[in-house]
């Protein structure tokens, strides 16, 4: 139970640029083999201050983590809508990384605009917008949320 809160916290927190979490990305490929992450700056945004800094200057990570059932992936990527449809969308983080989701009904989208936040669809949200994304899965990866903050 521990381990699912914490892991919503942390996606929660990833995903609205929201305050300091407890997630260290120390930019390299791989730590032990369970864990791996990779993190890098948005161009011209080294003098943000305060909390969550390193969220905002996040480009995409993976994380795996070990469930009842085994362990899953989850996947986090801040950066650029490529493309965008009803069943996928596609976003190109600031390092050219670029990652597709799967889109289906459970998948939870909120378009985030004056520093607000409100329930919207996969619809709302066109190419050349502001995004972070989250999922989970290995070769094919669903969203979980997608939150749109525009150009």
């Amino acid at each position: 139970m521990y381990r699912r809160i914490l892991l919503g916290g942390i996606t929660a927190a990833a995903i609205v640029g929201a305050g300091g979490t407890a997630i260290a990305l120390t930019g390299s490929d791989s730590t032990n083999g369970t864990t791996t992450a990779t993190a890098s700056a948005h161009p011209g945004k080294d003098k943000m201050k305060g909390k969550g800094k390193l969220l905002r200057n996040l480009a995409h990570a993976q994380i795996v983590t070990k469930g009842k059932d085994g362990f899953v992936t989850h996947t986090l990527i801040n950066g650029t809508v490529t493309s965008v449809s009803a069943t996928s969308i596609t976003v190109q983080a600031a390092d050219k990384h670029s990652q597709t989701f799967v889109v289906d009904k459970d998948t939870k989208v909120r378009m985030r605009t004056n520093g607000k936040g409100a329930a919207s669809s996969i619809d709302k949200v066109a190419k050349g917008d502001h995004v972070m994304a989250t999922g989970t899965g290995t070769s094919t990866v669903t969203a979980k949320h997608v939150v749109d903050i525009k150009k």
